[in-house]
C-alpha cells in the first residue's frame, strides 16, 4: 500500500508536525509513505512540494478574496493529480488544506479514483470560514451572517453561507473518511456536513521510544519537585 499524506506543510506547524509522524510512524512500521505540501522545510526526498502557476493563482485571489471567498485560486486538480506521487498513491491523507495551496473544490476530483482519509485538525472543513466557531453554531446549519469575520481565516466580506454551500456540495461529490484526533472534533464533526461519512476517533500517535511513562518518584527528584 502506498499512502500519500497532503498537508500545508510538513513541520511548519502543529497540524504539519502531527501529520509528518504519522508518515514517519507509516515508514518505521515498512508502509510506503510520502508527502505533498504546500511548504516543504526538511530534506527528505519523501517530501514535495504542490507545484503552483503562483502569477495565475494571485491574479485570481484578487478577484475571490474581494468576494469573501478563500482558497478557491488554487489550481489544485491539475497541480496534484499530474504529480508522480498522486499517480503512485493508493490512498490519500488529507491534512490541514487551509492556507493557500489547496483549492477544497478540488476533493471530489482527487478522491473521484482514490479513497482518501481526511484528518481533521480543527473545524474549518464544515465551517463557513473559520477554524473555531466559539459560541456560533451556525456551522450546523449553513453559516451566513457571521458573526466575527476575523477568526482565522478572516475575510474581508460575508460569503459565509456561500462557502459553506460550496464545501456542502463538493463533499456530496466526495469519497472520504474522516479521523479527529479528539472525541470533541468528532462531536462536531457528526453534526456537520461531515456526517454523511464515517467518522473515527484516532488520537495523534507518538514515538513511544522517546515518550513513555517513568516512575514518578524519579521525576520528582529530576525536576526537584517535593514528594506528596
Amino acid at each position: 500500500m502506498k499512502v500519500l499524506h497532503i498537508s500545508q506543510s510538513d513541520i511548519g506547524g502543529g497540524a504539519a508536525i502531527a501529520g509528518y509522524r504519522l508518515h514517519q510512524g507509516l515508514l518505521n512500521q515498512g508502509i510506503h509513505s510520502r508527502q505533498l505540501v504546500g511548504h516543504k522545510e526538511t530534506s527528505s526526498d519523501l517530501v514535495a512540494e504542490v507545484p503552483r502557476n503562483r502569477r495565475l493563482e494571485t491574479n485570481i485571489d484578487r478577484v475571490t478574496r474581494r468576494l469573501g471567498l478563500n482558497y478557491i485560486s488554487s489550481q489544485t486538480t491539475s497541480n496534484i493529480s499530474r504529480h508522480n506521487f498522486y499517480r503512485e498513491a493508493d490512498i490519500l491523507n488529507f491534512h490541514n488544506l487551509h492556507s493557500g495551496y489547496f483549492n477544497y473544490l478540488a476533493i471530489d476530483n482527487l478522491t473521484a479514483g482514490k479513497p482518501a482519509v481526511f484528518t481533521l485538525h480543527d473545524m474549518w472543513s464544515f465551517t463557513g470560514h473559520c477554524v473555531y466557531s466559539y459560541g456560533c453554531k451556525k456551522w450546523q446549519s449553513g453559516c451566513g451572517q457571521c458573526p466575527d469575520l476575523d477568526i482565522y481565516p478572516a475575510i474581508t466580506r460575508d460569503a459565509t453561507a456561500i462557502e459553506w454551500k460550496l464545501k456542502n456540495w463538493v463533499y456530496s461529490r466526495s469519497n472520504l473518511t474522516i479521523v479527529t484526533p479528539s472525541q470533541w472534533l468528532a462531536e462536531q464533526a457528526r453534526a456537520s456536513m461531515l456526517s454523511r461519512f464515517p467518522i473515527y476517533h484516532i488520537p495523534n500517535g507518538i514515538d513511544t521510544s522517546i515518550y513513555q511513562p517513568i516512575d514518578n518518584a524519579q521525576c520528582r527528584n529530576v525536576l526537584n519537585i517535593p514528594r506528596r
